[in-house]
């Protein structure tokens, strides 16, 4: 019988073996892997930033959780910038997420920053995107991945409730590359959108927190319904209205741009905005809120930068 150092030498030359025969298949395995993620985060040739902002924003939209949103968020982000990463926002902390682009992406999980300072305290505070220089975000964080070719970046904040629920940041990456400002802030305006969207759809079945129940002013006034109840529906019904007309605008932008100049926006945007008028009110028009109309009312704020006569003739008032 073969001693143990004997089987041990003979384990590990088949083991050996099997690994020499092996290897290749499996570099190949994983090279073939890295590839399809690359080119998934690289615009195909002849492909405009329109092109990229459906694509990403169809991923966004066929996500069915809020961590798939945020990666497909992210990896929509990426097409648009050298590097980008995801920081979530809890109070007065930042804390990574995920980053793309960089040498070791993982390394952003273990970032945590302050939401008070810098280029992050402007885009928290101010809820818009904030640029300016790498070390103005955070110099550690900068140490950490490595500067930018260019010393430059931008923070855009997630707004989600009126809330900043999270901030992207991008650069152009080691390599000297542009950084599309819009495709990126249109991108975290939809995903922040769809997030919103998402969590009020979800609370739509019976007893849903967020759905509100038809009550009628005289039946809320013979239950005893209070007036904070009430101010809270005209937030709920104002909000959700503005939702929805964000949502109409993201998609036919185009038209929307169109509509001003031609003054006819609701004859170009009818189906769109009668489909969300219909969601509307199957939430809100035998509410107590129903005569303060705040689908319109979002309708000529958001589309028509409050002026009516944009609209046209057609649209009903």
């Amino acid at each position: 019988m073969p001693r143990p150092t004997e089987i041990q030498n003979i384990i590990e030359e088949a083991v050996a073996e099997v690994l020499d025969a092996a290897l290749p298949k499996l570099r190949a395995e994983i090279v073939r892997r890295a590839v399809e993620v690359v080119e998934s985060l690289t615009p195909a040739p002849g492909s405009s930033p329109t092109d990229l902002l459906n694509a990403a924003a169809a991923s966004i939209q066929e996500s069915t959780s809020q961590a798939e949103i945020l990666r497909h968020l992210l990896e929509g982000e990426a097409r648009f910038a050298g590097r980008v990463a995801l920081f979530v926002v809890k109070g007065t902390s930042v804390n990574g997420w995920q980053g793309i682009g960089f040498e070791d992406n993982d390394a952003v999980k273990n970032v945590s920053l302050n939401a008070s300072s810098g280029l992050i305290g402007k885009a928290v505070q101010g809820r818009a995107m904030a640029a300016g220089a790498t070390n103005e975000f955070d110099s550690g964080f900068i140490s950490t991945v490595k500067a930018p070719a260019e010393n430059h970046c931008l923070v855009l904040p997630l707004v989600v409730k009126e809330k900043v629920a999270a901030v992207i940041y991008a650069d152009g990456g080691l390599a000297p590359g542009a950084v599309d400002a819009s495709g990126l802030q249109s991108l975290a305006r939809f995903a922040a959108l769809w997030l919103e969207l998402a969590a009020v759809r979800k609370a739509g079945g019976p007893g849903a927190e967020e759905t509100p129940q038809p009550v009628t002013a005289a039946a809320a006034g013979a239950a005893g319904a209070t007036i904070t109840d009430e101010d809270e529906l005209h937030k709920k019904a104002k909000r959700f209205a503005k939702l929805l007309v964000e949502e109409i605008r993201l998609y036919n932008q185009s038209k929307v741009d169109e509509g001003r100049q031609r003054k006819d926006l609701y004859d170009r945007l009818k189906i769109d905005i009668e489909k969300s008028r219909a969601t509307y009110e199957k939430r809100y028009a035998e509410s107590a809120v129903a005569s303060a109309d705040y689908f319109n009312q979002e309708l000529v704020r958001i589309l028509a930068d409050n002026d009516v006569s944009l609209m046209g003739a057609g649209f009903p008032r």
